[in-house]
């Protein structure tokens, strides 16, 4: 349940930001067709730092990654990724 509180919590305080920030024209975020965003993973084991080197060695820019070791500025940028890929140790 904590993690569906926390999903919830992120959709509707640190997403609307994003939609704040493009309105306002404050947004530092220059889009490339090749963003993507990496969800889903607590980067427990450290996998997730093995998938995002993956992508950007295929040529895709990772934008955000979360939870695991997402920073804010990701998961407020998170909404701007052209792909988002879900990245779960257990799938």
């Amino acid at each position: 349940l904590g993690h569906h509180i926390a999903n919830d919590a992120i959709r509707d305080w640190i997403f609307p930001e994003y939609d704040k920030a493009k309105k306002e024209g404050t947004i530092d975020f220059e889009s490339t067709p090749y963003d993507v965003a990496l969800i889903g993973d607590y980067n427990i084991g450290g996998d997730a730092w093995s998938s995002r080197l993956l992508l950007e060695e295929m040529g895709l820019r990772v934008v955000a990654q979360w939870s695991g070791d997402g920073t804010i500025n990701e998961l407020i940028q998170g909404p701007a990724a052209k792909l988002v890929l879900i990245h779960c140790y257990r799938s």
